[in-house]
């Protein structure tokens, strides 16, 4: 006899060839938003382990319905129940259910004969289970970094704007420290003196190495009052505190990554593993891609365009930020790419399973990349499918315009009344 074992909100039921039910394993009322969570995690939950351990004794054909390997069952119950095992998705105990959900509910306890009361218990543990989901999803590491990462991106993108708005300020006042490119030395200069005059008088050791800045014989700048001097001074401030709020959300990004993902750290380093985790919304996530995804994860674009049009499809996306591709020759760069992302597809997958730090990663990278330059010290000669390929692209960025068309137009009706 065919036994088909199951699985419900109330917990696992046991199914005989003609539907009757056998024997039920139901969840504890506070466990059942766990182990729905856990069941979709694909868990095996001692529930059902207890019942397939009751049914074997008496059964010797036991069909389960899921979506697991029968040897995760093995492990659990023993090697010596095996062939009264089998795996079937979906098997006829689990349509059974499904189509007869309320009464198989009712028979076995968990409803009652109240139609409102069990709907009204219905919707409680489903609120149960979303609230559990939140909770467990607020408790994921990576979810942090993924916010500290994106913080920064915008701390840097408002810092470069207020950068550029204080250098056109002050270069009315100060002109000559305008030629200082870097934009942190630019602001502490003006945030920790008062006034111009302090930097000519004791001038910091970045304006001494620059010989492109001359204040020996004071300032160029116009004259203006305290209160201008003041704010723009403030201003900087501002601008330096931000900066200083960027440098510790960094440090806090990599001590997170330390902790969460260290091969991925010392593989692409803490910035740039934490851009590929919050682009693909979780390190988990992105321990399932394979290597050909996470190569041209960021260059989603480049990819539809060349879908749509033919174009060449892209090399690498957030990974030309890597040193090692980015510094790198432009014939090599797609080889060293790829070698990078078969490398992170590995680092995410042993920070995920088994959490240890494996050097042997980042080492056996660097010494590809090296093999990779010394057997392509050249770029390769076009081959006659790349020349194709460029003329087609030469091709599709000339094409004429609209006037081009009108023009010709005139012209035809010109010949024409001519003619006439």
């Amino acid at each position: 006899m065919e036994i088909y074992v199951t699985n419900s909100i109330a917990g696992f039921i046991a199914f005989d060839e003609n539907f009757n039910i056998i024997e039920y394993n139901l969840f504890k009322e506070e466990e059942i938003p766990s182990n729905i969570v856990k069941m979709e995690n694909n868990e095996i939950l001692i529930e059902e382990i207890d019942l397939i351990r009751n049914l074997s004794k008496n059964y010797d054909n036991i069909i389960i319905e899921t979506n697991r390997n029968l040897s995760n069952y093995i492990s659990h119950i023993g090697i010596e129940e095996k062939d009264k095992i089998k795996i079937k998705l979906p098997n006829n105990g689990g349509e059974y259910l499904r189509s007869n959900t309320d009464d198989i509910l009712f028979e076995i306890g968990f409803f009652g004969s109240d139609e409102l009361d069990n709907k009204s218990k219905l919707n409680s543990i489903y609120n149960k289970i979303a609230v559990f989901k939140m909770k467990e999803s607020s408790k994921d590491e990576d979810k942090l970094i993924i916010q500290a990462i994106n913080s920064i991106d915008e701390i840097d993108e408002s810092i470069s704007k207020l950068v550029e708005r204080i250098r056109e300020w002050n270069v009315i006042y100060f002109p000559e420290i305008d030629i200082i490119h870097n934009n942190e030395s630019f602001i502490n200069i003006i945030a920790e003196n008062k006034n111009r005059e302090e930097v000519i008088e004791s001038p910091p050791e970045v304006i001494l190495k620059n010989n492109d800045i001359d204040i020996n014989e004071g300032s160029n700048g116009a004259d203006v009052e305290i209160e201008d001097i003041n704010m723009i001074n403030d201003f900087a401030k501002s601008i330096q505190s931000l900066q200083k709020t960027r440098n510790k959300t960094e440090d806090y990004i990599d001590k997170k990554m330390e902790k969460l993902a260290p091969n991925l750290r010392d593989l692409l380093g803490s910035s740039l593993a934490a851009k590929l985790i919050a682009h693909i919304g979780g390190i988990k996530n992105l321990s399932m891609y394979s290597a050909a995804t996470i190569q041209i994860m960021g260059a989603e674009k480049a990819l539809f365009r060349h879908l749509k049009t033919g174009e060449r499809p892209p090399k690498h996306g957030l990974l030309f930020q890597h040193p090692q591709v980015r510094t790198s020759n432009w014939w090599i760069r797609g080889k060293i790419a790829r070698t990078l992302a078969l490398k992170i597809a590995l680092a995410a997958r042993k920070d995920v399973f088994s959490g240890e730090f494996d050097p042997n990663i980042n080492e056996s990278f660097l010494n590809r990349v090296e093999q990779i330059k010394k057997e392509n010290p050249f770029p390769k000669k076009t081959t006659k499918r790349r020349k194709e390929e460029r003329d087609f692209e030469k091709g599709k960025k000339s094409k004429p315009y609209k006037t081009n068309k009108k023009k010709k137009k005139r012209k035809s009706k010109k010949k024409k009344g001519k003619k006439r």
